[in-house]
């Protein structure tokens, strides 16, 4: 009698590990999988930390245009490459207090003279179109002159009677401004794209 010499698979003879070894393979792969998701996540939000932080407004010295507890994505790179534009609202640390940050809008740029006349701002002698604010500052503390250095920008809130800005403290150096607002976020109600208006 010829022998079989192709037996029948036996099931049996298979261990355990080659039985588990598909399993282990597509746990590794999913768990590969996750930690790159993870780490892309984390690399996302330092990233949108470092260049593209948060801030909430607080007070009303931004009034109509900001209100206390609204939240704004903020521009560090345009910051960093070019500066602000004239009419961009900037997030700044405070000349007056440590730990303290600022909304303000940039009205004056480097190497300009802005002068304050009857609450109205000029510009190198010519008068700056404000349909931002409501209520022009009429005190004499918000009358004077400045001329501003190569590295220096002068802000105002735009609540002009009820604000702390470059009224009272002066022309700011560039490297006190943390970045510019790009976004309001919050309330989503008045979600929207910030842009410098058009002098």
């Amino acid at each position: 009698m010829m022998e079989d010499r192709y037996p029948a698979f036996d099931n049996n003879l298979m261990d355990d590990a080659t039985l588990h070894e598909p399993r282990r393979r597509r746990l590794f792969v999913w768990f590969k999988e996750l930690i790159q998701i993870v780490l892309i996540v984390v690399v996302m939000r330092v990233g949108m930390d470092l260049f593209l932080p948060r801030y909430v407004v607080d007070g009303a010295s931004m009034e109509p245009s900001f209100h206390t507890n609204e939240r704004v994505i903020v521009d560090r790179i345009t910051m960093a490459l070019s500066g602000p534009a004239r009419g961009d609202v900037v997030v700044l640390a405070s000349p007056t207090a440590a730990d303290e940050l600022l909304i303000k809008r940039v009205v004056g740029l480097p190497g300009e003279h802005v002068t304050i006349t009857d609450g109205r701002v000029y510009i190198n002698g010519a008068p700056l179109d404000e349909p931002y604010v409501v209520e022009f500052c009429i005190y004499p503390s918000c009358e004077g002159s400045w001329v501003l250095d190569n590295d220096e920008y002068f802000v105002l809130g735009d609540n002009r009677m009820h604000s702390l800005d470059s009224h009272s403290f002066g022309p700011v150096e560039a490297s006190t401004v943390q970045g510019i607002a790009r976004v309001r976020y919050w309330p989503l109600t008045q979600a929207d794209i910030l842009q410098a208006p058009e002098y």
